[in-house]
Parts: C-alpha cells; sequence; structure tokens
C-alpha cells in the first residue's frame, strides 16, 4: 500500500461511503460510554464530532440529548450523506490533521476515525485537542491496544489503522494536562474497541 493511501485513507469513504453507512450499526453498542460524556459535561454543552462521517448513530445521540454539535470529517461523500441526515445542523469539510477552529468545546469525540492517523499524526493531534477543549472538557478517542499499523478491507478498499502503545497515549495525555478517567481495553460488548476518556485539567 502506498504512503498517499496511509495519509489519505478518508479518501477511500468518498468511495465506500454508502455502503458503510447502509451497513454501519445503529444499536447503539457505544451508548455507555456516550452515556459517560454526558455525565461529564454541562447540559447543552458543545460537542465536536471528529470524523463524524453519517452522523449516526453518534451524531445523533447527542442531538436528541440536547447538546450543541459541529461535525468534522474530511471525506466529501460522508459529509453529504450527515447533511442530508441533519440538514439544520453545522458540518466542516476538514482534515481533523489541519483543525484551528478558535472556538472550544466541553467534549471531543474521534471514536474509529483517530485511528485511522499514523502514529506520528495522531502524536500531534494531542496538541490541537487541547486547543479546543474547555477547562474540564472531555476527550473520547479508540485505539488499538498495541504500537502496530495494520491494512483492513472494507467494501473491497485497503483502510490503514495505526495505534501508540498505551503507555505513549498515557504520557501524552499526561503532557497535556489530560487526565485518564476511563480506559476500556478490547470491550466485547462494544465490538472490541479500546476506548480512552480523559478529562483537560487546567
Amino acid at each position: 500500500m502506498s504512503d498517499k493511501e496511509r495519509k489519505d485513507v478518508f479518501k477511500e469513504y468518498d468511495i465506500i461511503g454508502e455502503s458503510f453507512y447502509e451497513n454501519r450499526s445503529q444499536n447503539l453498542m457505544e451508548e455507555k460510554y456516550l452515556e459517560s460524556i454526558c455525565s461529564l459535561i454541562p447540559k447543552a454543552g458543545k460537542i465536536l464530532d471528529l470524523g463524524c462521517g453519517s452522523g449516526k448513530p453518534i451524531f445523533e445521540y447527542f442531538k436528541k440529548r440536547g447538546f450543541k454539535l459541529l461535525g468534522v470529517d474530511a471525506s466529501e461523500k460522508m459529509l453529504a450523506i450527515a447533511r442530508k441526515n441533519f440538514p439544520e445542523d453545522k458540518f466542516l469539510l476538514m482534515d481533523m490533521r489541519q483543525l484551528h477552529l478558535d472556538q472550544k468545546f466541553h467534549a471531543i469525540i474521534a471514536w474509529h476515525s483517530f485511528f485511522h492517523l499514523e502514529a506520528k499524526d495522531q502524536e500531534k493531534m494531542f496538541n490541537i485537542f487541547q486547543e479546543h477543549l474547555e477547562p474540564n472538557g472531555i476527550l473520547m478517542f479508540t485505539s488499538g491496544n498495541e504500537q502496530s499499523e495494520a491494512w483492513s478491507e472494507n467494501f473491497s478498499q485497503a483502510l490503514f489503522h495505526a495505534s501508540l502503545s498505551p503507555e505513549r497515549y498515557m504520557e501524552l495525555l499526561s503532557a497535556h494536562q489530560l487526565s485518564l478517567v476511563q480506559h476500556s481495553i478490547e470491550d466485547p460488548e462494544c465490538g472490541g474497541a479500546t476506548v480512552w476518556i480523559a478529562q483537560l485539567i487546567q
């Protein structure tokens, strides 16, 4: 696989977007983690959904609970679907690695999106997370469970994934004033997801 395919994995979603959306589980297996976010931030707080995809089910979950949301995705196809699903809401076509919004959020969600970035880009994202979080704001992201790179096939397209080691994620959280709230490893009730929730202490 080429370096460009590693760097621009979001472009694969422009190809598979419709199929991905139609087959993406809507059963909210993530709900217990989303509930944790709700309990940790103000009611009607601002949430940044990074790699929001179609907006379903995560963006929709928070919207129904009265939170103010901004969806960001680098895939034109996925955002087109999101805008069709939620025509009254705001979505930005943007690579999360280039994010500079001049606003802060009570929570940032990067569910199954952050892990598509190369390791060096994941490390740089922690500056961006910190820059966009309100004091005591919450960060949630998913990762692998060891330092690794992998390719998966999704509707005949190759998708790149990477992970740092748990120890390195802990170092990055600490270096950016983020205190770990919850770390679930390969949760069998959530599709084997490894989930991190941390709070900005400033």
